[in-house]
């Protein structure tokens, strides 16, 4: 049960907890979850997004037309193409691409 007061402080014990605040908005325990992408990462895949749904369009093909070459239901391929699925498998990719006719082509490269 919650108490209904808040408990009293003494203002050294407030003093004590404010630097303990200070000391972690400087220097917090955590750092950013595990798997975060950053700013680049994120567009790097909105970008990939965006031409795999060029290509589909450019083809004329539809959505329900392409989700069944890839053996997935079409909303699954509409939450990929609008970005609201962010983490698809190579393996989904690869599949998507030969949906489409076209390859994936996946490259690692310095800065």
């Amino acid at each position: 049960m919650k108490p209904m007061t808040k408990p009293i402080r003494s203002a050294e014990q407030k003093a004590q907890e404010e630097a303990i605040r200070r000391q972690h908005a400087v220097t917090p325990l955590r750092g950013p979850p595990v798997g975060v992408l950053d700013q680049d990462g994120f567009a790097a895949i909105l970008g990939i997004l965006a031409k795999f749904k060029a290509a589909r369009e450019n083809q004329g093909l539809t959505v329900s037309e392409v989700a069944t070459r890839m053996g997935i239901e079409a909303p699954a391929l509409v939450a990929m193409e609008t970005g609201k699925m962010l983490n698809p498998t190579l393996a989904t990719l690869c599949r998507w691409a030969e949906a489409l006719g076209r390859k994936l082509d996946v490259d690692l490269r310095a800065d």
